[in-house]
């Protein structure tokens, strides 16, 4: 009786493990089937090679980078590049996306920066990456994230936009490389990477369909400001440009500086002309050279409206701009009424408001990053903040508004 359920146990633990076996096969078909290998044709799915230190300079690191081009570097740290990969919302995305090379690509440029190199995709799959182990990666390049050479090298060698200089440094001017084509490359970035992930940052698609390129304005006129000064110590006084990149103005970490662009321009409506008292905002995109908001599908913008009486608020109503998605069971977009290029848009309520009563009318316009509940699904520190305001107006309703 013991020998035979011995002989049950062998046999069933047999069977179990063939049935194991059988699974672990299916899981990594991609590997042991004849997968296809498909290329990495997207500027998103490639990354600049790995790239030598270059005569003249001890790292590639953006602190060395400062040593001589002290004001740039200062500029640098102040904008999101420099937080590329701190990021706790990109990190907390990545970690959920399960470390997903693609989503690295963007934020880390370089090889360098990156643990491992990819070659293709087994069967056009971004979760089944063929890869193999970076010898020349560099943890504190990677922890820079859209450093200096992320932009100004390639070829092992830099890359400037002036010639008839004397660096300490080999350097290679050339202009179509720094053009906005660089910028787009990434901020123009869009693919479905599974039913529920989609990469969707769409800025220059925006850009090239609104009225700027045709005025030859794009990436650089905005967000990289004209400024005359010498680029480095030592160095003769030239046109160039500011590196702290101004954007949505949410820092990323809070307390911290950072410098906002700001696309929109804003005029109160009141009229008071019948019964009703009508007041509204009317919120135009005249200096933004893409839709607003942009990049981020969570960004959005929030006007408040509120009624007071006594210092208590008897109405408010809220408003809202931007995209609306679906990211479970499958990702889809459900809605968007982002501004386009020189689109106004017109926000207004009617009131009755009872005689001989004194009100306030407030507006009050915040830009986000994205709502309290993905913050908190997220699992984001108290540190990383959502939003900022961005304009606000209050009016007094006695009698007659007066503004």
């Amino acid at each position: 009786m013991q020998s035979n359920n011995h002989s049950k146990t062998i046999l069933w633990s047999t069977f179990l493990l063939g049935i194991i076996i059988a699974f672990w096969f299916v899981g990594r078909k991609k590997i042991f089937h004849s997968a296809q290998i498909t290329s990495l044709t997207h500027s998103w799915d490639t990354i600049i090679p790995n790239q030598d230190v270059p005569p003249g300079m001890t790292s590639l690191n953006a602190q060395t980078c400062g040593q001589c081009h002290q004001e740039i570097y200062q500029e640098w740290k102040l904008s999101t590049h420099a937080h590329a990969w701190t990021d706790e919302q990109y990190q907390a995305e990545l970690a959920k996306n399960k470390d997903l090379f693609v989503c690295k690509n963007c934020h880390l440029p370089i090889q360098n920066q990156q643990k491992y190199i990819t070659t293709g995709l087994y069967d056009g799959d971004y979760f089944s990456p063929v890869q193999k182990k970076n010898p020349r990666f560099d943890e504190s390049l990677q922890h820079e994230g859209i450093t200096c050479v992320a932009c100004h090298m390639n070829n092992n060698t830099i890359i400037g936009s002036h010639q008839n200089i004397n660096p300490t440094h080999p350097v290679k001017m050339d202009t179509d490389y720094l053009s906005e084509k660089l910028c787009i490359s990434c901020h123009d970035a869009h693919e479905n990477l599974a039913d529920d992930l989609i990469c969707t940052f769409e800025t220059g698609k925006e850009w090239q369909a609104g009225p700027y390129p045709k005025e030859g304005k794009n990436c650089i006129n905005c967000h990289m400001p004209e400024v005359e000064r010498p680029s480095a110590s030592g160095a003769i006084s030239r046109k160039g440009h500011r590196h702290y990149f101004p954007g949505s103005g949410i820092p990323k970490v809070k307390g911290e500086k950072v410098m906002m662009l700001n696309g929109l321009d804003f005029d109160i409506i009141a009229d008071t002309s019948s019964t009703f008292v009508n007041l509204g905002l009317i919120v135009t995109n005249n200096h933004a050279g893409h839709k607003v908001p942009t990049g981020d599908p969570e960004r959005h913008i929030l006007i408040q409206f509120d009624l007071t009486e006594n210092n208590q608020v008897i109405q408010s109503d809220t408003f809202r701009i931007g995209e609306k998605w679906q990211w479970w069971p499958k990702a889809k977009k459900l809605s968007d009424n982002n501004l386009r290029p020189l689109e106004s848009r017109v926000f207004e309520k009617k009131y009755t408001l009872a005689p001989k009563k004194k009100y306030t009318w407030k507006v009050i316009v915040t830009k986000h990053r994205m709502t309290p509940e993905i913050h908190k699904y997220h699992l984001l520190s108290e540190k990383y903040p959502t939003y900022i305001e961005i304009f606000r107006k209050q009016i007094s309703l006695q009698n007659k508004p007066t503004i």
